[in-house]
């Protein structure tokens, strides 16, 4: 199953019930800049990092992002994702199938 298509089955599961707080998406939001700028840029990252909008917002909005940028973007989501908050990545919908 590729990334993008676990991201989109894993969609509901992130951004439900406040799973992932504001300081995570952060983390997850810089890792994916400093670490991987060829992922998100600066002007995207603080796009994506709008303290006015809601983290459900901010996380729907970049994971709909990450998904029309192709499979890589998807798969460094997986990995910011597994470093910033290991168990909600370890209780993940797609993982449970794998």
């Amino acid at each position: 199953q590729s990334y993008c298509h676990r991201l989109q089955h894993d969609m509901y599961f992130l951004t439900s019930n406040s799973r992932l707080n504001e300081q995570v998406v952060d983390k997850i939001i810089l890792q994916l800049n400093r670490v991987y700028p060829q992922i998100l840029t600066n002007a995207e990252a603080e796009k994506f990092r709008n303290p006015k909008a809601s983290v459900h917002t901010r996380l729907s909005n970049l994971i709909k992002y990450l998904q029309k940028k192709g499979e890589r973007h998807c798969q460094e989501f997986y990995r910011a994702l597994q470093i910033n908050a290991e168990q909600l990545y370890n209780d993940l919908p797609s993982r449970k199938v794998l």
